[in-house]
């Protein structure tokens, strides 16, 4: 499938109408802004946006901007490039631009959480943050990174954690949380692995110092053998590396290694599905990729920022729309 601008339906279109979706049929700008570069404030419109880096690819804005319209709240949203390292200079013009509150992606969750005037248990708990909300100035940080991911699990699955054997491939931002939250509400057994060993091997202590024996943690190093020897010991393997984003990517493990009933979740998402994905359907494993746990970590930011509940009929749609395929 080719990629889709804003205002264009993919092959497949999803067929929507209504009020809430009057904004997919005018040409919404796929400006990629900067800081520096936000358009003049609006005096009637709440502003929110995403940061990131790269950017260009987020659905944030066709999901958070259809449900501001399904509610009638005078907001607008935009995808915001702010490169690595650069995060403590944007802050201050972000706040300057008028928004009141932002999503956090990569590179920028971790900074994000060292930078916020005050954490959320559930930033605490994920010791990063990827929703801010605006507070007399301040920056208040959330994490519903683990909450949108369990969500889409129980939805597409009907799955608790607290029996399944999770091997999850890169202890960066998003592994990380996972396994964080993991420790916490538990599972029959958890493995890491990650290509800087250092990464794995502190995240480990750290998780053994939390989980007090309740079930075994372990690291094993990234090499394709000790891979394929943990899976055979795996329900679930959880992609959270950025592999798959790029077309050129190769898989994270080889195409021959992947067997039923080993389900794999890729916490990355693409409009036309990421490799992991389509490489484990096609052997026949359960397969999803981050989209669901975008739409649920996307709920949620609405409802921090707005205090009301979110319309997600209306934003899984837009979701859905954006993306040209269902979830």
């Amino acid at each position: 499938m080719g990629k889709l601008a804003w205002g264009q339906l993919g092959p497949t279109p999803f067929l929507l109408g209504g009020k809430a979706f009057r904004w997919l049929n005018r040409h919404m700008p796929s400006e990629v802004f900067t800081p520096e570069t936000l358009p003049p404030t609006h005096p009637s419109k709440i502003r929110y946006g995403v940061i990131g880096c790269p950017i260009a690819h987020s659905l944030s804005p066709a999901m958070q901007l259809a449900g501001f319209e399904a509610l009638g709240l005078p907001a607008e949203y935009f995808r915001i490039e702010v490169p690595a390292g650069t995060l403590h200079r944007a802050i201050p013009l972000l706040l300057q631009a008028g928004l009141q509150g932002w999503n956090c992606t990569l590179p920028h969750k971790k900074e994000m959480f060292n930078l916020v005037s005050k954490k959320d248990s559930s930033a605490l708990e994920a010791q990063s943050v990827n929703t801010i909300r605006v507070e007399q100035g301040q920056l208040h940080g959330f994490s519903t990174d683990a909450a949108g991911w369990k969500t889409a699990l129980q939805e597409t699955w009907q799955l608790a954690t607290d029996k399944l054997r999770v091997l999850i491939l890169g202890c960066g931002g998003v592994g990380q949380t996972l396994a964080r939250h993991l420790t916490q509400s538990g599972c029959a057994a958890l493995t890491l692995t990650n290509r800087e060993p250092k990464r794995a091997t502190e995240l480990l202590r750290e998780l053994q110092s939390l989980s007090i024996e309740r079930f075994p943690i372990q690291t094993i190093p990234w090499d394709i053998s000790a891979i394929q020897s943990a899976l055979p010991e795996t329900d679930l393997l959880v992609q959270a590396t950025s592999l798959g984003m790029k077309d050129e990517d190769s898989l994270p493990l080889p195409f021959e290694s992947l067997h039923p009933p080993l389900r794999v979740y890729d916490t990355i998402y693409r409009k036309d599905l990421t490799p992991l994905v389509r490489a484990a359907r096609h052997r026949d494993c359960p397969a999803i990729d981050g989209l669901g746990m975008l739409l649920h970590q996307g709920t949620l930011s609405f409802e921090i920022w707005t205090g009301k509940k979110a319309p997600r009929a209306a934003m899984q749609a837009a979701l859905e729309q954006s993306a040209g395929r269902k979830i």
